[in-house]
């Protein structure tokens, strides 16, 4: 699985804490060995506080906002049952932003980086039973990405556990043991929970016998917090002679003695106290926290690592924006059933046509939410799902197959998968059933069939329609937005509600992007269609350009074409030449020792070698199953990387002959087929990316690949910037303004609003409308997203402003194309990537600014093209414009 730019930021936020919390950690226990040597005692003291700390000096840190103010994410200290410092930090994620992909990478990383270690327990806690059901299937699936991380974390060895499960000191010793919990279990104060603090007999194996008092009472001294029976209800009479102790064999004390590592999924649920309290007791090594709206402030507070913000799901095109809210006022809910039964027909026609074109299945799915769904609750009070069936199957033609419920008591949707093509589902009536847990792209209706909980309802279940198929736009205006029904309600509460659902997923952001649309015209009634031209200054400019990425052609119109990413360059590649590992006698032999030691099994004393990379401690290899390697799954892992399946085979057989040749068995290499495939992956994108990178460098050299201006017309050669901007604008939508308060000077065009830009980019502009050097600038990634660069990697860059600049020979501009980035992915794959095809683009403008084939003012114009940092941008910016 392909991480989003934003999961990798995360990622490597991670990777620098975990760094510093390493070096704090060691600065620490040096402290106590030395305070040792000298008879003293010293404890680790709170070294998790002294990297978040340096993590602010480094101005890592997230803002997060309090009173409408911005402030630096605060940090909490917590302590476990024996008063050491628990590492803990939290997530922000909006809803459908990856937060389980982003705790299994997560949790790759603590267990490997940090702990150097791939077995333990970790202590996976949910909040519901849905999202417990959702994350086991999850994880339980070895061909699911989030079970490969885990596999890769532990050599193959995971161990998926229940509350209820028996597990022994050998299975933690030698398998990552990752318990999922429902978030009551953790509150001791109940009845039902208090199950996992009893005695039991079925984790004998991490305790001493009952009468040997001496280790007992050794035990409890190594960790005092743990749980010690009643001697009386053991039989014991009284007069039990002092200092006799007896531990319970219970879960939680196995908990306190294995020290797991805890992930809390929604970890804003976890911290009432009694949660917080039984959790950090559980003596855990680390706490990771996820959640879209984590408590920030008091002493229930979450120590927010990354704050991802919902334009980062929009802008990597996992969400359907605008919300269309269209609330019917007149014919109560069965019109505003057939409302919504009218737009998924709309919307299934469009995604038929978008199928036939594109090859993307898509089947527009409607949510009805109803107010009773009991057997014995059917009355003339209120909408029941039966009565919303009836309407659909006898009033609206609605097939019986296309209509399903899922409430607590009646689940027809039981294991179907929604996004197969041989579903029919395409109604699915609920209350509360989809409010969390339940995550199906195809959802792109909700229908709101109550008046009384109507609002509630908005926000509950907003999220529900909010994830894009496929997680990427199809540029089909209708398929890429969402829409929610409602009847009889106030229109302002209405579009308040779905915003306050935006906010509850994290996406407060975003919400501008909620619609309230009109049901008879279809026109936005709280949004309005803004038609915003050139600021008055600028409106005697000349149309301007700017030359796109092209490829020569000798049977285009015009002699070049748009570079075609798959045919110009993955085309073009020698695929003969990738090597992973093959013959012995030809291949390099340091790759090939590397590549053993990740799939040789080593014994402790082996650690010692110095090699470090995916090393397993030692245990008793399995059987090989009769079937043995699945190749062609393998193979199928690396498609994204190698698109063609028999070069993929070809490259896997030589791996695996290479392999054998050096003596590693095949259990060994059964074992560890997802670490291989995943060291195969990653050395072989880079040599992709190395030869498309070469293969490019040399078309632009001889002229094969241009960055030019072509005298056609077609939009595909020459991005030409609108004369004038249609866009969407919400009543609340306030203006940018300077940061004096005073209006904008040099924008290109006469209005810009906040909502366009995120913090670095909204610096940016500020620094461009003062600076003397800039004639005008102009931010050209929201509403004009088609200029893009296409280089050689898949995916285009799509800079975020435009300055024009006053030259300095003889009153000649030129252009700054400017991409920001934030410091969190600075030095990341994709950000480097950036950088080299701006030098690059850079170094070959001279090109489109002296071809000389259109008759524009911007023909002698230069263009330059710039990476903007988040430490360094002004400088950055004054060097480009200066």
């Amino acid at each position: 699985m392909e991480l989003k730019e934003y999961q990798q930021g995360v990622l490597e936020r991670l990777d620098r804490y975990l760094r510093l919390l390493a070096e704090k950690r060691e600065e620490a226990e040096d402290f106590v060995e030395f305070q040792k040597s000298k008879g003293k005692v010293a404890s680790l003291g709170d070294y998790c506080r002294e990297a978040w700390d340096q993590l602010n000096t480094e101005r890592l840190l997230p803002y997060l906002y309090h009173d409408g103010k911005p402030v630096v994410a605060p940090y909490l200290s917590r302590h476990d049952g024996l008063g050491g410092s628990i590492p803990n930090i939290c997530l922000k994620v909006p809803t459908g932003g990856g937060k389980t992909l982003l705790a299994t990478a997560s949790l790759e990383r603590v267990q490997t980086d940090y702990f150097k270690r791939q077995i333990g327990v970790v202590l996976w806690v949910v909040p519901s039973e849905a999202i417990y059901r959702q994350t086991w299937k999850q994880l339980a699936n070895r061909e699911h990405p989030y079970r490969q991380m885990l596999e890769r974390a532990s050599g193959g060895r995971v161990k998926l556990l229940e509350k209820g499960d028996a597990f022994t000191r050998k299975d933690v010793e030698g398998q990552l043991c990752v318990m999922l919990l429902m978030l009551p279990s953790a509150a001791r104060q109940s009845k039902e929970t208090l199950r996992m603090f009893r005695d039991s007999g079925r984790f004998t194996s991490f305790f001493p016998l009952e009468d040997d008092n001496e280790a007992n009472v050794q035990l409890l001294g190594q960790v005092p917090n743990l749980d010690q029976n009643d001697l009386a209800d053991l039989g014991y009479a009284d007069g039990v002679v002092p200092g006799t102790v007896s531990v319970k064999q219970s879960l939680g004390n196995v908990l306190r003695l294995v020290r797991p590592v805890v992930v809390i999924d929604e970890g804003h649920r976890a911290y009432s106290d009694t949660a917080r309290d039984t959790l950090a007791g559980f003596n855990p090594r680390f706490i990771l926290e996820l959640s879209a709206t984590p408590n920030t402030n008091g002493k229930h507070q979450s120590n927010v690592l990354v704050n991802v913000p919902g334009t980062d799901l929009k802008d990597e095109e996992m969400i359907k924006l605008p919300i269309n809210v269209i609330n019917e006022g007149k014919g109560g809910w069965r019109h505003t059933l057939s409302l919504a039964h009218a737009k998924q027909q709309e919307l299934e026609e469009a995604s038929l046509a978008f199928q036939n074109a594109s090859g993307r299945y898509i089947r527009p799915i409607v949510l009805v939410r109803v107010e009773r769904t009991g057997k014995d609750q059917r009355d003339a009070g209120f909408v029941h799902a039966e009565d919303a069936r009836e309407y659909l199957r006898d009033q609206l033609g609605v097939k019986e197959e296309h209509i399903r419920l899922k409430t607590s008591s009646d689940d027809e949707l039981a294991d179907e998968d929604l996004l197969s093509p041989t579903s029919a589902v395409r109604f699915i009536i609920t209350k509360d059933a989809l409010r969390e847990g339940w995550d199906c792209p195809f959802a792109y209706v909700l229908a709101i069939l109550s008046r009384t909980t109507a609002t509630t309802a908005l926000t509950q279940m907003v999220g529900r329609v909010l994830r894009q198929p496929h997680a990427r736009t199809t540029g089909v205006e209708a398929l890429d937005e969402c829409y929610v029904f409602t009847f009889d309600q106030d229109v302002t509460e209405a579009v308040n509600g779905v915003r306050k659902g935006l906010e509850d997923e994290g996406m407060a952001d975003l919400a501008s992007s909620v619609k309230s649309v009109d049901p008879d015209s279809g026109q936005a009634r709280n949004m309005r269609r803004e038609t915003i031209r050139r600021n008055e200054k600028f409106t005697g400019l000349p149309p301007i350009f700017l030359p796109r990425v092209l490829h020569r052609d000798s049977s285009a119109p015009d002699g070049y074409r748009a570079l075609d990413y798959e045919r110009d360059v993955l085309g073009a590649l020698d695929w003969e030449a990738l090597q992973f590992l093959a013959d012995k006698a030809v291949m390099d032999d340091d790759k090939l020792q590397r590549t053993v030691a990740r799939v040789t099994v080593l014994d402790k004393k082996s650690k010692e070698s110095g090699q470090k990379d995916f090393q397993l401690d030692h245990q008793e290899i399995e059987t090989l199953p009769e079937e043995g390697l699945d190749a062609p799954y393998l193979v199928r892992q690396l498609l994204d990387v190698v698109p063609n399946p028999w070069q993929g085979m070809r490259l896997l057989e030589e791996t695996l002959g290479a392999l054998r040749t050096s003596g590693v068995s095949e259990e060994q290499i059964y074992i560890n087929r997802l670490d291989l495939v995943h060291a195969m992956k990653t050395d072989l994108r880079g040599q992709v990316n190395t030869m498309a990178e070469a293969l490019f460098r040399a078309k632009l050299k001889i002229g094969d690949i241009a960055l030019r201006l072509v005298s056609s017309n077609d939009p595909a050669l020459n991005w030409k910037i609108a004369e004038t901007l249609e866009i969407d604008v919400a009543d609340i939508d306030p203006l940018l303004y300077r940061k004096n308060g005073e209006a904008l000077e040099k924008s290109l065009f006469e209005k810009v609003y906040q909502k366009e830009f995120n913090d670095l980019e909204k610096n940016t502009a500020w620094y461009l409308d003062e600076h003397q050097c800039v004639y005008w600038w102009h931010r050209i990634a929201v509403n004009q997203r088609s200029y893009g660069l296409q280089g050689w990697q898949r995916h285009r860059v799509y800079p975020d402003l435009l300055a024009c600049v006053h030259g300095t020979e003889n009153g000649r501009f030129r252009f700054s194309v400017l991409e920001t980035k934030g410091e969190h992915l600075k030095g990341n794959d994709d950000t480097e990537y950036k950088r080299k095809l701006f030098e690059l683009l850079t170094q070959y403008a001279a090109d489109a600014a002296t071809v000389g084939q259109l008759d524009l003012a911007s023909q002698d114009e230069q263009i330059q093209f710039h990476m903007v940092m988040e430490q360094d941008w002004k400088k950055t910016i004054s060097d480009s414009i200066g």
